[in-house]
């Protein structure tokens, strides 16, 4: 099941936060990549063994990772920073 995440303001930016528990399984993008709507930025593994993509619903460019591969996540952990372009 794929989810996309709705972003919360950060200044001129948006936060990306975990919409579940798990595990980062992996992570598609890179500090000061450029992405666009619909990209998959991070998968996840949720407790129950499901994997979770998630998915950005804007365009912008990474600011920031705050989670690398493996790291445990809960619900509403910031996993990215974007700025929108």
């Amino acid at each position: 099941m794929d989810y996309e995440v709705f972003p919360r303001r950060w200044g001129y930016g948006q936060i990306i936060t975990s919409p579940i528990k798990g595990r980062v399984e992996s992570i598609n993008v890179e500090s000061v990549e450029k992405v666009r709507e619909q990209q998959l930025l991070v998968m996840i593994r949720a407790e129950q063994g499901d994997v979770k993509q998630i998915l950005i619903g804007i365009s912008g460019i990474v600011e920031k990772l705050t989670v690398k591969v493996g790291d445990k996540v809960v619900r509403g952990d910031v996993l990215l920073f974007i700025k929108e372009d």
